[in-house]
């Protein structure tokens, strides 16, 4: 499983690093350990972006509830 997976997991479980992420997302990703293209395709917004990051398809990205930046 990616980091980034696991800190999408994580998102919906843990209220303190939503919390956090809603407050300084890209800090809140960069101190859980997400690498600088992980953070990248979450600040981006880009769902096929995201899914090539975490190693899945465009359609199994399209079913999470994912928490990226909209623009």
């Amino acid at each position: 499983m990616s980091k980034l997976l696991d800190y999408l997991n994580e998102l919906d479980s843990n209220a303190n690093l939503k919390s956090a992420h809603d407050k300084d997302p890209e800090g809140t990703m960069k101190g859980y350990g997400l690498s600088e293209d992980e953070c990248n395709a979450m600040l981006s917004g880009d769902r096929k972006r995201v899914a090539k990051v975490m190693g899945v398809s465009d359609q199994e990205v399209e079913i999470m509830t994912i928490h990226v930046k909209q623009f």
